[in-house]
């Protein structure tokens, strides 16, 4: 049985490994593909927007932070601030080794007694959800006012069940307490049911928060390529919505999926005729900003409270 265990470990291990080599190959093809003149033309134009797009985190990580405080107010209520600040970014450390912060219930559960845990774990899921459901939205948005996906043709019929997948996806979100009720019960679902129908405003309300931080990735990523010499349009938020969409759809297994999201925005920005190196620094400084700081800043924040979690 540890054998097996082992062995599935080591599967995963070389899986991860081979995914991340894949993508790093992908890169180097397309950096060794870049026009000759890109590196020359590469410059800090306006320091002012990439200043901008820095501060921006602040706004950033403050609006992922009110989706956990407004989960733990029905989850845990009366939790110190200073447990749902370490809670929370301990979250983002555990969070950014795997794809789309989806890990960040592991960091955030072991702050809080074992009777709560299941419940925390759901409820962190469901507010991922709901940053997969505004990238769908935005991606959807960006897809109907191209008319394609930037750079590929894309057909009514895929159009039409790329809209119904969306509204499947919003009906599940807003009725997944019905959806449950008709699973095997339970203990820790149907607590997580009647919680949730306890609180009928609480899916509006994360919902809401992960819509706005959307808009707060994608204006970072503008004044970022508009620091670097880029002129912003309608066109290239269109391009950044539909990047966000299929680095979300494209598996990965490493990083918050660091690697994949730049070569999508090498594909996509750079399709339409953006500097290839100020696309790819771009989206680093993005991601540098929005997910390794933040991480780095929890492992400072985690240590500090060793003693408390055990």
């Amino acid at each position: 049985m540890l054998k097996s265990k082992q062995n599935q470990r080591n599967l995963f291990t070389f899986v991860k490994l081979i995914l991340f080599v894949g993508v790093l190959g992908i890169i180097y093809w397309q950096i060794d593909h870049f026009d000759a003149g890109a590196w020359d033309a590469f410059h800090l134009v306006r320091p002012l927007s990439l200043i901008l797009a820095l501060l921006l985190v602040v706004l950033n990580i403050w609006l992922a932070y009110l989706k956990w405080k407004i989960s733990l107010q029905i989850v845990a209520p009366g939790t110190a601030t200073k447990t749902a600040v370490h809670s929370f970014f301990a979250g983002l450390v555990t969070g950014m080794l795997t794809p789309n912060m989806i890990g960040n219930f592991i960091g955030r559960f072991y702050y809080f007694e074992r009777k709560k845990r299941s419940s925390i774990i759901l409820f962190t899921l469901l507010c991922n959800y709901t940053q997969f459901l505004a990238s769908l939205t935005f991606g959807w948005v960006a897809i109907l006012f191209v008319g394609d996906l930037v750079l590929i043709p894309m057909n009514k019929s895929l159009l039409i069940w790329l809209g119904v997948g969306l509204i499947f996806a919003y009906l599940l979100f807003f009725f997944i307490d019905n959806f449950l009720h008709r699973i095997r019960p339970k203990t820790y679902l149907a607590k997580f049911r009647l919680l949730l129908r306890s609180n009928r405003s609480y899916r509006s309300k994360i919902l809401g928060l992960a819509l706005l931080r959307f808009l707060v990735f994608t204006t970072q990523f503008s004044l970022v390529l508009h620091a670097f010499g880029e002129s912003i349009s309608w066109l290239s938020v269109m391009a950044i919505w539909q990047v966000y969409l299929l680095t979300m759809l494209v598996p990965s297994l490493v990083l918050g999926k660091v690697g994949v999201k730049e070569s999508i925005a090498l594909f996509v920005l750079g399709g339409i005729g953006m500097n290839e190196f100020g696309v790819l620094f771009s989206s680093l400084i993005i991601w540098s900003v929005n997910s390794l700081s933040p991480a780095l800043l929890g492992l400072l924040i985690c240590k500090r409270r060793v003693h408390v979690i055990a």
